[in-house]
């Protein structure tokens, strides 16, 4: 049953303060439901007995210490440390204390130490003590924090609190556990032995054409006679005539981010995803010829955070409005044990218009048609569960970590990179009816989208054609992904196909390198039974 008292209210079921003996009252703090004694301030945790703290150890060798903002050791330094809830475990107690004590995502390593507090009440009687490598994120005071610095070890600053210097960070520097902690973050990291797959990363691609199919039958059922179309294409069609409610045809289609959202989280960088679910919905009608009209919204959220929800819904209110539609409406929902916390999700609803005269449906794809590429600006949204086994787990790299092959970039940096929208760059085109067909490459690569809209035609493609970019070469060898997989699961550099006419190709590369866009043939429709085939 939930308890909906105001903070401030004294708690009829609360115990007495263990320390003054007091009341307590309800409170939140760090973000969560509490009691504290509203004469001594004590926060009654539920699992009072554990709690937990990270040595943050970067490759210098240097720890991450914490001042305190609040009583006990105020204005102290600290390990970012703190009481493990009743449904974490001690490791993961520390990586959220850390995140939300430093703003930093830790990959947590070995325990260092278990330690035992047997002289004071208002203490955890044990702290376990991990030793942490940073993976991403940005170093800003948080939760408990006036400020966060890495230290050497021999010069720690005097004033450190909770008894830190002497049970554990006096320790560390003759500490085997630490000596071999440092070694394996000095190696370098090298690329995986075996070939890993989408399945590997939880993944079956199978699976989920199995799901549809299973279900293919019961949508069908529910088709009234303004469905225009069948079951498979970027988005659905509506026929306003047809269904008798007036005059248009209406294009509409769902989608999520996927994974991405954890890359997100890791760097507490919310904004983006919203801006990536509006473009990728915006693309999957656009291929169909439609201009898009409004947008609507889901956020699924295991403990709301008001800053995290309002990033994620500010994103998708500015990438529609740059692209001329509206945020019409959406729903957030709250749903504690659904979700852990700082968990989300965050899917997307679309509709757009087009005219019937100029709806691309596939029906003007034959054989003898030129295939033009347009490019990536890098994952897009689809395939990160696959580049996240890679990147962290196979080469161990953190968020921050500059691999020579990503030519500058962080991991971060090349994993966010948005979806683009290619709305403005190709609407001329649609109006002036130049385009037979085309294809927005996200989950399944050209190997599953192409097929959509081939009309029965093969794509014979040749993959030397455009120049794979080098987030997706680095994810490739690094995971040693199987050479056909890779156009199967990553959209390998290439976001939009568009099918021309051979005598289209020469006027719609020229609009393209007016507006600053590169473009590659990158094959031709044939005869065949609607696959992609590889010239090479």
């Amino acid at each position: 049953m939930s308890d909906e008292r105001p903070a401030g209210t004294v708690h009829p079921s609360a115990r007495h303060c263990p320390v003054c003996g007091a009341g307590f009252v309800s409170a939140v703090i760090e973000g969560r439901p509490r009691l504290q004694c509203e004469s001594c301030r004590h926060v009654l945790y539920a699992n009072p007995a554990a709690a937990a703290a990270g040595v943050v150890v970067n490759a210098g060798g240097q720890v991450l210490l914490v001042r305190r903002a609040i009583a006990p050791h105020r204005n102290t330094w600290a390990l970012p440390a703190g009481y493990q809830e009743i449904d974490e475990t001690p490791s993961q107690a520390a990586a959220r204390e850390i995140r939300e004590e430093t703003g930093l995502e830790v990959e947590v390593g070995p325990l260092f130490d278990l330690v035992f507090v047997t002289d004071n009440p208002a203490k955890p009687a044990n702290l376990a003590v991990y030793l942490c490598r940073v993976l991403g994120g940005v170093l800003t005071p948080g939760d408990d924090a006036s400020e966060v610095r890495f230290f050497d070890l021999g010069q720690l600053p005097s004033d450190i609190g909770f008894d830190n210097t002497v049970r554990i960070l006096s320790r560390l520097g003759a500490s085997p556990t630490y000596r071999e902690f440092l070694q394996t973050m000095s190696q370098p990291k090298m690329s995986s032995t075996r070939s890993i797959s989408y399945k590997d990363a939880g993944v079956d691609i199978e699976n989920k054409y199995a799901a549809v199919d299973g279900a293919t039958e019961a949508i069908r059922a529910s088709f009234t006679p303004g469905v225009v179309g069948d079951v498979g294409g970027f988005g659905g069609l509506f026929d306003l005539a047809r269904a008798g409610c007036g005059q248009g045809l209406l294009v509409a289609s769902a989608d999520g981010v996927g994974t991405k959202l954890e890359i997100a989280a890791r760097a507490k960088i919310y904004d983006t995803v919203g801006r990536d679910l509006v473009q990728h919905c915006i693309n999957d009608i656009l291929v169909q010829g439609a201009r898009p009209l409004f947008f609507m919204d889901y956020v699924g959220i295991g403990v709301l955070d008001p800053a995290v929800t309002a990033a994620l819904i500010r994103g998708c209110a500015n990438a529609c409005r740059e692209n001329g539609l509206a945020l019409l409406g959406g729903e957030t929902a709250e749903m504690p044990g659904l979700y852990r916390p700082g968990d989300f999700d965050l899917v997307g609803f679309i509709v757009g218009v087009v005219e019937p005269g100029k709806l691309l449906d596939g029906k003007r794809v034959q054989p003898g048609q030129t295939l033009l590429a347009l490019g990536s600006a890098g994952l897009h949204t689809n395939g990160y569960s696959l580049a996240r086994k890679i990147a962290f787990d196979a080469l161990g790299h953190g968020l921050s970590d500059r691999p020579a092959q990503l030519e500058g970039r962080t991991v971060g940096e090349a994993l966010l990179a948005e979806h683009r929208s290619y709305l403005k760059l190709l609407w001329p085109l649609l109006e002036a009816n130049r385009i037979a067909g085309m294809a927005h490459i996200t989950g399944g690569g050209l190997v599953d989208n192409l097929p959509r809209v081939l009309n029965g035609t093969d794509a014979l493609i040749d993959r030397s054609s455009w120049s794979v970019p080098p987030v997706f070469r680095w994810l490739c060898e690094g995971g040693n992904v199987d050479p056909e997989e890779r156009y199967q699961v990553f959209n390998m550099g290439i976001g939009m196909v568009l099918i021309l006419e051979p005598d289209e190709v020469a006027p719609v590369v020229a609009h393209l390198k007016a507006a600053g866009e590169a473009s590659w043939i990158i094959g031709a429709t044939q005869a065949g039974s609607g696959v992609v085939r590889w010239k090479r």
